[in-house]
């Protein structure tokens, strides 16, 4: 599987707490978020890293690992969802706001080794931690070390390539936001296949930690730009 750290685009650590209730206006367009990073509300990561995340409630505790991973990972989501109003709908929006708005929630085969490396990452101070409205906590560390790095990127190249654990509408969007981003580079003539667009972030929960559905990251607590904005 083919999974790599990336620069974020992420609440400031001291408002937080003030960030995420406001995440629907903060999203609702590229230039309320760019107001919000202006106003240091929002800030944008200079470096890549791997994002540990958490969360803790009923029924328990799952880890994950947050990351980009080429878009056709997403590949054969539910095809009556892709062409519903709303997802292409959704799809535009993603689009025009050049930004995702929360990872893709993935199910991949963890191995021992890569629980031992996320423990350890999770030794250090976090990000956040804060509990949400249905008393699940959130808390997220960041991995930028270069040999965290390396570990976690190594671990993850042996492991076959994830299930979707996810709504599929979403998973649909993302893709359909993907695809209307490359037309318009096609277009342009700029296309090179390399672009953020030609990848989404996702957080990788262990398969035999959840079923169907896992956990999913806020909205807006960890993002991606997925186009330049000028």
């Amino acid at each position: 599987m083919k999974a790599l750290p990336f620069p974020c685009i992420r609440p400031a650590q001291d408002r937080v707490l003030e960030a995420l209730p406001a995440m629907g206006s903060i999203l609702s367009n590229n230039e309320a978020l760019r107001g919000a990073i202006a106003d240091g509300l929002m800030l944008k990561d200079p470096g890549a890293a791997y994002y540990v995340y958490e969360c803790s409630g009923e029924p328990g505790r799952v880890t994950g690992v947050v990351v980009i991973c080429p878009v056709n990972v997403l590949t054969g989501s539910d095809e009556a969802a892709a062409e519903s109003v709303d997802t292409l709908a959704a799809a535009r929006a993603i689009a025009e706001l050049k930004v995702q708005p929360r990872p893709v929630s993935l199910a991949y085969e963890a191995s021992p080794v890569m629980d031992i490396i996320l423990g350890a990452a999770k030794e250090g101070a976090s990000l956040y931690a804060v509990t949400d409205p249905a008393g699940i906590t959130h808390r997220v560390w960041e991995v930028k070390r270069e040999d965290a790095v390396a570990a976690i990127r190594a671990m993850l190249d042996q492991a076959p390539e994830p299930a979707l654990a996810d709504n599929p509408a979403y998973a649909a969007a993302l893709t359909g936001a993907s695809q209307l981003l490359a037309d318009e580079a096609r277009t342009a003539g700029t296309y090179t296949g390399k672009e953020p667009f030609n990848f989404t972030v996702a957080a990788l929960f262990p398969a035999a930690l959840v079923s169907g559905a896992a956990p999913q990251v806020p909205m807006g607590l960890l993002t991606h730009q997925i186009a330049r904005w000028f």
